[in-house]
């Protein structure tokens, strides 16, 4: 089942079917550097689709990425169908995910060795609180989310963002977690959105409010932000650009939420500085986190910069560990403050 490759100016693509343990076909695309060869890539990352999506919303994450790093970059990706999904083979109520996971591990040790850097990207399923739900904001661009409704229509809504590229089972309990406490909750995972948004040409941030303004209107209550590290640069850059949010929660390291030079606009360097914005997110509710125990749990002269830069109300709190009481002690204390 080994398709032909289809050559771009950076990169190439090479069409296939993996063979499960139990006899499945998985319909694969590998997008790959142009011009490395098998030996000399160094790192492989594999996209997985939220069940029931298919690899479709997720090739143009691969394709961005590896584009990124030139036709001789050491990065290549791999995205898939589910069993049950796509061209893959298998009935949709077949969610032995496990074994399709193990049989691509399988696969990329018996074509690159062990050696190479294996990981994949995000998890084939949620919780059974949880249910994928895409949020178009222009043509060809969408933002995957992952919902968690409450049994009362019309409570707070949360829109929640993961460390990039890793909404991971940690993230999927925390949504449930504020969900069962009564907010409607939508996660997302900004790598996903933010290679489907710069396809096209880099990302200023006005186009980033413009996107999140569609998502506000789709949703249809103004959210308030939680940013896990790296996202919380996202989450305070909407937050002090769109006036919509009600509030943020901003956790860990934030300024380097916008170093992709394949993603954002940084030709005019001060266009991503954040402590030109933060201010702009007063009178609304601002918690600055720092996380014990991490790398990406914080850096103290940003964190003192973008606090001395804000106004009132805002915290500073210190935890080593996010929990769902955590998050929802602070959002009662941003309730209690807000306007």
């Amino acid at each position: 089942m080994i398709g032909r490759l289809k050559p771009n100016y950076s990169y190439e693509e090479e069409a296939f079917g993996i063979l499960t343990d139990d006899d499945l076909y998985l319909d694969c695309v590998f997008v790959r550097p142009r011009d490395t060869s098998d030996e000399d890539l160094q790192v492989l990352r594999v996209w997985i689709p939220r069940y029931p999506l298919t690899k479709t919303s997720t090739i143009a994450c691969a394709r961005q990425e590896v584009q990124s790093y030139g036709p001789a970059g050491k990065i290549a990706h791999l995205v898939f169908d589910l069993r049950g999904t796509g061209e893959s083979e298998g009935a949709m109520l077949d969610k032995d995910f496990a074994t399709d996971l193990k049989s691509i591990k399988a696969w990329s040790d018996e074509r690159f060795g062990t050696k190479i850097n294996f990981g994949f990207l995000g998890l084939p399923e949620l919780s059974k609180g949880g249910r994928v739900n895409m949020i178009p904001v222009r043509p060809g661009v969408v933002m995957e989310t992952y919902y968690y409704g409450t049994v009362e229509p019309g409570n707070p809504v949360l829109l929640y963002l993961s460390t990039y590229g890793n909404f991971d089972t940690h993230d999927d309990a925390l949504c449930l977690g504020l969900a069962q406490a009564g907010y409607e909750v939508y996660g997302l995972d900004p790598m996903r959105y933010l290679l489907h948004a710069s396809s096209g040409e880099l990302l200023t941030p006005k186009q980033l409010n413009d996107d999140l303004n569609i998502a506000c209107e789709i949703i249809g209550t103004p959210p308030t932000l939680i940013g896990q590290p790296i996202s919380a640069g996202l989450a305070l850059l909407w937050a002090a650009l769109n006036e919509q949010v009600k509030g943020v929660v901003a956790i860990g390291r934030m300024g380097s939420a916008f170093q992709a030079k394949h993603i954002f606009d940084l030709e005019q360097g001060h266009n991503y500085n954040l402590t030109r914005y933060v201010n702009r997110i007063t009178p609304r509710p601002l918690t600055l986190v720092w996380q014990d125990g991490t790398l990406l749990g914080g850096d103290k002269r940003e964190m003192a910069a973008l606090y001395q830069a804000s106004g009132e109300p805002r915290q500073l709190q210190r935890t080593s560990k996010i929990t769902p009481e955590f998050l929802l002690a602070q959002l009662v204390w941003q309730a209690s403050v807000s306007t």
